[in-house]
């Protein structure tokens, strides 16, 4: 039992860290913040949507429920490295970029063997293993 209380305290003392509110976070060019899953993370993306240039949400196609864990990359047009590379913490990734051109890369993992979901046509068919939304202009 004497064990087991320092066990709980721990844990009691990382609960609030565990329920903290998401912030916006920052690389050298890009800012970001990726949640949504709870009502508190949906006021936070809210109040964050003003300042940012760049809104993706992440949906079913046939039944639009939403969708995390997604990979997303962010590339500035003709560029093949990432200006951002994150796994989604929620369906919505609010993104601030310099103006510019820019293309994001999304896909899914199964997470059993982390292979790459396929992206599938109107048949069914699978046609690559990311959708690609090129041509954005930030501004």
């Amino acid at each position: 039992m004497k064990a087991v209380l320092p066990a709980l305290r721990l844990l009691a003392a990382l609960a609030p860290a565990a329920n903290a509110e998401p912030i916006l976070k920052h690389t050298a060019s890009v800012s970001w913040i990726c949640a949504g899953v709870g009502s508190d993370e949906r006021r936070v993306l809210g109040e964050l949507r003003p300042q940012v240039r760049l809104d993706v949400l992440f949906v079913t196609a046939k039944r639009g429920g939403y969708v995390s864990d997604a990979e997303l990359s962010l590339y500035a047009d003709g560029s093949a490295q990432p200006l951002l590379r994150v796994t989604a913490d929620g369906p919505e990734c609010l993104i601030d970029a310099p103006p510019g051109a820019y293309r994001v890369e999304a896909g899914f993992y199964l997470l059993a063997t982390l292979e790459r979901l396929p992206v599938l046509d109107a048949d069914g068919a699978p046609v690559d293993d990311k959708t690609l939304i090129a041509g954005l202009t930030v501004r």
